[in-house]
């Protein structure tokens, strides 16, 4: 068993006070042990049931949010505005599942077929229980209560969160309001448990667990790649729905007008620069055209990205992994850095724009790789069949933006060419600050996703962790 782990204060640039241990293996294991009752029991509800369970969760948070929130802002150096934004998007994310679930009278679907006296049934059945694993960047929304975690119950099945070891207190207390919930309505005991590790193996323990049905993961490509090996080489294959990072192309198209550059840039600026730049959809890499419009326009997004603050990354691995995967592209040959240091303190990110040739992007490998945190590339290019060659170099992406001027006739072309490589197009708006709705698609073709059939946010994230069954019935006279 570990010793014990802290978790990081960005902000002080010191480890805090509290000491969390592995969570021991007989724990665990009396834990899996009622998995396959738990699960069984859980399936059988309503969803009307379910509905009230998400609901005991919402209120139950609401009561903590003072001690939650103290938590939250001394384990990942994010704003307090910050910490109201996630807040209301995991309470928003519980509500929109309570009242989905409250709007279906059945997950079925059924048809009757006269002339031959049968009737089909089409049933939608949870898979079974769900490991989650919680992400570093999103203490809340994609952690123990985040959207796997109520897609899930949502969706029938139990779950078992392994909690980011950056943020192992907040993680613990979001757990116990889940708990106290489930107490509360006499649910099953075993329909949640959370488990802590300051390293990866727990996380592969229960991967490889005949009684996980199903993983979901935010987080790397590195990290998601390797859950989805292990979950391939079981006895059972298993599904591992992984979310695993993207650089979110934007193309800058030519007919811009000044106005319109001074809102890309200020939109774009904020946009990589925002919270150190740590999120999935933050745009990486930047095509902008030659000739005087291009260079008016980058004029106005370096000026405008050398005015957002430099704040702490979230601890110090994403740090020093930022300032090597940093270095590593402006250390190429023909790239020129705009970096923007400011009063560098402890673990702040150094705000970095970078500039390219189309020529060398498309020789470079590691300039199609996410740089998680304040960093974006930009890419000059000549004409319409150098944007092409850009794009098509690119792998599977979460998201592809354009900016377009008022005349643009090329808009279509070039929304046709990213569908084939995002999973949600952006015109004249930026990718960050993605919505909880029914209309969200976030995913993307591998390997910013697993698969990209499937969405982590909005209802239709629960399709992920069901399955069907036909029922198929002979009426005998």
């Amino acid at each position: 068993m570990s010793s014990g782990f802290r978790t990081f204060n960005p902000t002080q640039n010191t480890w805090n006070a509290e000491e969390y241990l592995r969570t021991p293996d007989i724990q665990l294991n009396q834990q899996l042990k009622l998995l396959p009752t738990a699960q069984d029991s859980y399936r059988r509800l309503s969803g009307l049931k379910r509905a009230d369970f998400l609901h005991a969760i919402h209120r139950l948070l609401q009561k903590r949010m003072e001690i939650i929130k103290d938590f939250y802002l001394k384990e990942s150096g994010l704003s307090e505005s910050r910490f109201e934004t996630e807040w209301k998007r995991t309470l928003d994310t519980i509500i929109l599942f309570e009242q989905y679930l409250r709007s279906q009278l059945s997950f079925e679907k059924k048809e009757d077929l006269p002339v031959d006296s049968v009737q089909m049934r089409k049933v939608a059945l949870p898979i079974g229980p769900i490991l989650v694993l919680g992400s570093s960047n999103f203490p809340l929304a994609y952690s123990t209560v985040g959207g796997d975690t109520v897609a899930a119950f949502a969706a029938g099945c139990c779950v078992i969160v392994k909690a980011h070891p950056m943020h192992a207190g907040t993680s613990s207390l979001v757990a116990a309001c889940i708990e106290e919930a489930r107490t509360a309505l006499n649910l099953p005991e075993g329909l949640f448990t959370h488990v802590l590790d300051d390293g990866i193996e727990l996380a592969q323990q229960l991967c490889l667990d005949e009684r996980i049905q199903g993983v979901g993961f935010t987080g790397s490509f590195k990290g998601g790649k390797a859950l989805m090996d292990l979950a391939q080489a079981r006895k059972n294959p298993i599904p591992v729905f992984a979310e695993m990072g993207s650089v979110n192309p934007v193309l800058v198209l030519q007919d811009l007008s000044i106005d319109q550059q001074q809102h890309a840039a200020k939109k774009l600026a904020f946009s990589i620069g925002n919270d150190a730049g740590q999120f999935c959809t933050k745009p990486g890499v930047i095509f902008i055209p030659k000739g005087e419009m291009g260079s008016s326009f980058l004029t106005m997004l370096t000026k405008a990205f050398s005015e957002i603050s430099p704040v702490p990354m979230l601890h110090p691995r994403i740090h020093e992994n930022f300032e090597k995967r940093r270095i590593e592209i402006v250390s190429v040959k023909g790239v020129q850095k705009h970096t923007y240091q400011g009063a560098l303190n402890g673990i702040e990110g150094r705000s970095t724009l970078a500039e390219t040739e189309i020529s060398i992007f498309l020789q470079s490998q590691s300039m199609h790789e996410e740089v998680f945190g304040p960093f974006s590339l930009i890419v000059r290019y000549e004409n319409s069949e150098e944007l092409r060659a850009g794009i098509q170099a690119l792998s599977g992406q979460l998201t592809g933006s354009i900016f377009f001027g008022n005349h643009s006739e090329q808009v279509d072309e070039w929304i046709h060419l990213l569908a084939n490589k995002v999973g949600r197009i952006i015109l004249n708006d930026v990718p960050t600050g993605v919505r909880v709705l029914e209309t969200m698609h976030h995913g993307g073709p591998f390997p910013a996703s697993s698969d990209a059939r499937f969405t982590a946010v909005g209802p239709d994230s629960m399709l992920r962790f069901q399955k069907y069954v036909t029922i198929q019935q002979q009426n005998i006279t």
